[in-house]
């Protein structure tokens, strides 16, 4: 498992570093799961920074709409979409919520087209893998009825230490990492920003 969807499109995109609506419903999912099997899909989200996006397009929309506008563009293999590229690695695209798509060639031959949010991109924040993987353990802790879970430093701490291997942090800033993700994962996007 590496996180890539595939579809019968030619198209692969890692929803566990890129898709939050997608990580959301995964919250719900892994509320019912063994925390070793939750940690094996966490490490698909990587450690490095990521950009995340947030708006209403679901993964197959976005798949379906980077598809169209190559097919549009007559780029049917991965030679194409080489020429198409050149001179850089890679370019970006505007979807119809006018999020931001950086398009790289893919590894395979069948998905050759991959892509992941623009930094900067509406609709997309960026943030560390670890805040995300925290984050996303926070928010599947305090939805089990057994845990006595306060949003804190202290818990922060336990979750990040005891559960995910990571060191702890020393504060929780108002609006800014943890915190920020926080907010959007407990509240609705659109008052987000």
């Amino acid at each position: 498992m590496n996180g890539q969807v595939n579809t019968h499109y030619p198209v692969t995109f890692n929803a566990y570093k890129h898709h939050f609506r997608f990580l959301s419903y995964m919250t719900t999912v892994w509320c019912n799961t063994e925390w070793y099997e939750v940690i094996n899909e966490l490490k698909l989200i990587g450690n490095n920074l990521t950009d995340l996006y947030y708006g209403n397009l679901s993964v197959d929309n976005i798949i379906y709409e980077c598809h169209t506008y190559f097919k549009n563009l007559h780029i049917t293999d991965d030679k194409k979409l080489k020429e198409w590229l050149k001179p850089l690695e890679y370019r970006k695209i505007r979807l119809s919520d006018r999020s931001l798509w950086v398009i790289k060639q893919g590894c395979d031959k069948c998905y050759f087209i991959h892509i992941h949010p623009a930094k900067n991109s509406p609709l997309s924040i960026r943030v560390r893998a670890t805040t995300l993987k925290t984050v996303i353990s926070l928010k599947v802790q305090a939805t089990n009825p057994d845990n006595r879970f306060t949003y804190n430093l202290k818990t922060v701490n336990l979750i990040r230490t005891g559960l995910l291997g990571l060191s702890p942090v020393k504060s929780l800033d108002k609006g800014k990492g943890i915190d920020r993700l926080w907010t959007l994962f407990n509240g609705t996007v659109d008052n987000f920003y």
